[in-house]
């Protein structure tokens, strides 16, 4: 029931994120139209601010109850960004194609922000409730003891905790401050903790045979743009990882005093190679390489940034 659990919070993870975010829609239509086919999910991404109830630990904390386990963490030192990966305690006897994507999670370290950004990061990361550990134990104990209304109630609580920010929105010149430092810090002030990118697994695909391939038909036949920050793909076969994804789409927020223009959304297109041998057909998720590198993480993240 767990399980079941589990893929019902990733499905609505899902529906939150997409929702009008019309890159998704609009690759999704034309891969089902022209190939019927349909990706399956590499990750996702979640970034907190850093304050007493709020970051890595509580988000890492959240997926531990969900019976995940963290693989690895790195360090954006420009961005001053921690962030650590996570995927099923079960993900070595899963099936590629059937296996639940890895979170990514991730906060600022801040003794490494400037004293002004600081400030304000702390005035708002104060207003933040903590997350209800023991809440969250119990509804666990619940799913494994078969109790099927516990399945929606940790559905309701995990999305609810996920769906943005909890603190007030920012004015426009703690924006502006914050921007002005560190461009992903300030979009996490007003965006919160919600999914920020999903992640298609390429390299599952029936259709396309390279990440490039991939990329030709999103960027030429759709017409939709990709980062090119560090290059349209970042990594290469010897780093065991490829990733490309969209590029900025700019919407106007309303903040407290004013509005902004900020970066939606975005969508990730990952190809990782097999890490078994040549001779052997890659079958389980563990066949393929499955951790993150920094420098391309990097790069792919400034699809939340504006004139990349």
């Amino acid at each position: 029931m767990l399980n079941q659990a589990k893929k019902l919070i990733i499905q609505q993870l899902w529906r939150n994120y997409a929702v009008d975010l019309w890159p998704v829609s609009r690759i999704q239509t034309a891969l089902k139209a022209q190939y019927n086919e349909v990706m399956r999910w590499d990750h996702f991404a979640l970034i907190d601010l850093p304050g007493p109830y709020t970051g890595i630990g509580p988000l890492s904390n959240l997926f531990k109850q969900l019976e995940y386990e963290v693989r690895g963490r790195d360090y954006l030192a420009e961005k001053q960004n921690d962030f650590m990966w996570l995927s099923e305690q079960c993900i070595e006897t899963q099936p590629a194609e059937n296996a639940l994507p890895q979170v990514v999670v991730a906060d600022f370290r801040r003794e490494a922000l400037v004293p002004e950004v600081r400030k304000i990061i702390d005035a708002y990361a104060c207003q933040s409730k903590p997350l209800d550990i023991e809440y969250l134990s119990r509804l666990k104990k619940r799913l494994l003891s078969q109790d099927e209304t516990a399945v929606y109630e940790l559905l309701n609580f995990v999305t609810h905790y996920l769906r943005g920010r909890d603190w007030p929105l920012p004015t426009v010149k703690e924006f502006t401050t914050v921007k002005n430092n560190n461009e992903l810090l300030a979009w996490v002030l007003v965006m919160g903790r919600q999914v920020n990118h999903f992640g298609w697994a390429i390299h599952l695909s029936k259709k396309f045979k390279s990440l490039s391939l991939f990329n030709q038909f999103v960027s030429q036949t759709l017409g939709i743009g990709l980062n090119a920050n560090g290059g349209l793909i970042k990594g290469q076969i010897e780093k065991g990882i490829e990733q490309s994804s969209s590029a900025a789409i700019v919407k106007s927020i309303q903040l407290a005093d004013g509005a902004v223009d900020l970066s939606d959304r975005f969508i990730e297109f990952v190809w990782r190679y097999p890490i078994i041998p040549m001779n052997e057909k890659p079958c389980f998720a563990k066949d393929y390489f499955s951790g993150f590198i920094a420098n391309q993480a990097d790069s792919v993240v400034e699809s939340l940034y504006l004139n990349r």
